[in-house]
């Protein structure tokens, strides 16, 4: 900061070549108010910075000059009162760049502004600041837990995967006395020298130890750490990241178990299992295995598996790769099961499955085969069918029923299908058949006039059974002529399927869309009303011949 007396010599010489604006303002009047002060200096780098002769600055305000209007009146006027340098940064937008102010008061009724241009500092300023959001953001979606210490306050920061891992989803960083009343007492000892040595010595560390979470879970992690540090080899960073390994170690003793322990389990399994060498040769295989193959372990120990099973994707029916190894990374990159149908090629027998294929890892991490695991799940696949087919069929006829009607009605509602005919049917006197002979005997009623409907529609023709005496049949492309002799045909042939015991008839209603803009409920309604008055014109009929009967007894 410069400390000049104006009376005592001139600054601006030694202000020429300064790569700083440079501004002294004298008040006009002494007093404390900004705005009696005017320019009576300045030098040559401000009339660059703003692209201006100095005549255009002499002698005015410092307010006329600068949009600095509020801010500047308020740290001018501290520094008048006070004596005190004072600085701040604003952003002028005509010149679209950031001015540092320097604002101090070489004596009375002087103010001396040096205006720093830091643009680039700013801009480098943003771009740390996008760039270590982005690194928050990369830590938080990363794998792995990830935890760094600070030397300033001598706390941790992890991400999110972290927290997860530990099990703590309520805190952002921690102290290491907080972290380690969750390592196994057993292991305590050797977490703490393997901190205090990277706190110490500066050396990179690497830990596996178990841990007990605060739900009470014990698992083992893995944990790695290297030391930042300055220039003059000071530590003030350690990055490391923490992963849990506890499926990894459970592995990794389990391979320890005797050979017979394993066979036990493996023979003891319910699913075909079969467990490889790394080429695929088959070492072991349960007795379900040899049972669903066809094949004895003797007979086939040593070939491979490609020999004895064909895996086919069930959508494409195109066989997978026999490559065992592809089918382990095919599961991985899949999830924990994937469908497929096995072809026996001993026996050719086919089942739907669920497969699961599973390297065998020695403890120095490297494959000593591949245990795969078969689950059937045929019935399962026709169960789901089944539920499926009843989802959208009556059970008493197979034909479609309401719920898959409604469905293509408005899927088939389109122009291509003009004109749509919608045809509602009812059985007559049904009731009278239940009530005489029984529901059985309606049923069968039932079922005869479904497999008459079968046989005279068109295979693309929607046939439903939508209440308990009614059907309803869509009929794209069916002009109203044909829909009428169709009529006409299942009132002529219908008597065969019907009616013994009891006359058995059909009430017809239907209704034609031949336009976008008729709506297809509106024509469904139509249908139905034109059934109903079809069916009360019979019932006229009915009672008007049984009341001549009773007339002419």
């Amino acid at each position: 900061m410069y400390n000049l007396k104006i009376t005592d010599v001139d600054p601006f010489p030694l202000l020429e070549k300064m790569n700083l604006g440079f501004l002294l303002l004298q008040a006009r009047d002494p007093g404390h108010d900004p705005k009696q002060y005017k320019v009576v200096g300045i030098n040559p780098y401000f009339c660059q910075m703003f692209d201006r002769d100095e005549d255009f600055f002499i002698g005015k305000e410092i307010l006329q000059l600068l949009p600095l209007s509020e801010k500047f009146s308020q740290v001018a006027a501290q520094v008048i009162n006070t004596g005190e340098p004072a600085t701040y940064e604003i952003y002028v937008s005509s010149l679209k760049r950031w001015l540092l102010l320097s604002i101090y008061r070489p004596q009375e009724s002087f103010i001396a502004v040096i205006c720093d241009d830091i643009s680039e500092l700013k801009r480098v300023e943003e771009r740390l600041a996008e760039s270590e959001k982005t690194m928050r953001v990369t830590l938080d979606v990363a794998e792995e837990g990830i935890w760094q210490w600070r030397a300033e306050d001598g706390r941790i920061y992890h991400n999110k995967k972290w927290c997860s891992i530990m099990g703590c989803h309520d805190c952002t960083s921690h102290v290491f006395d907080e972290f380690i009343i969750f390592v196994h007492p057993e292991d305590q000892k050797k977490t703490k020298e393997a901190w205090e040595k990277i706190l110490t010595k500066h050396q990179s560390y690497f830990i596996e130890f178990r841990a007990i979470l605060r739900d009470g879970r014990k698992v083992w992690l893995e944990d790695r750490g290297v030391p930042i540090l300055s220039e003059e080899g000071k530590l003030e960073r350690i990055i490391g990241s923490l992963t849990d390994v506890t499926r990894y170690k459970e592995t990794q003793q389990q391979l320890y178990l005797e050979k017979e322990i394993l066979q036990a389990t493996l023979l003891s399994v319910g699913d075909i299992l079969i467990a490889t060498n790394v080429d695929g040769e088959i070492q072991m295989m349960n007795p379900t295995a040899e049972r669903e193959t066809g094949c004895k372990l003797e007979e086939i120990k040593g070939k491979n598996i490609s020999e004895i099973l064909r895996f086919i994707e069930p959508v494409t029916n195109e066989a997978y790769s026999e490559s065992l190894n592809a089918l382990a990374l095919e599961r991985e990159a899949a999830g924990e099961n994937i469908q497929a149908q096995i072809v026996m090629l001993h026996t050719g027998k086919e089942l739907s499955v669920h497969y699961h294929v599973t390297p065998i890892r020695l403890p120095d991490n490297s494959k000593a085969g591949y245990i795969i695991v078969i689950s059937d799940i045929s019935s399962l696949i026709e169960r789901q069918k089944r539920i499926t087919y009843l989802s959208y069929h009556d059970d008493l006829t197979g034909l479609y029923n309401r719920r898959y009607l409604m469905d293509a009605l408005h899927r088939l509602d389109t122009s291509r299908n003009y004109p749509f005919t919608i045809m509602i049917m009812d059985i007559n006197n049904l009731k009278a058949i239940n009530d005489t002979y029984g529901h059985p005997v309606g049923d069968r009623q039932i079922r005869k006039i479904a497999d008459f409907l079968k046989s005279i529609f068109r295979a693309d023709d929607i046939i439903a059974r939508t209440g308990g005496d009614e059907f309803c049949v869509l009929l794209p492309k069916t002009s109203q002529i044909t829909a009428e002799s169709i009529v006409k045909r299942i009132k002529h042939d219908l008597d065969p399927y019907g009616s013994r015991p009891g006359k058995i008839s059909v009430a017809i209603g239907y209704a034609i869309k031949t336009a976008d803009e008729m709506e297809i409920e509106e024509i469904y309604r139509q249908a139905d009303e034109n059934m109903y008055q079809d069916k009360k014109y019979h019932r006229n009929l009915w009672e008007a011949a049984e009341s001549a009967q009773k007339t002419c007894e």
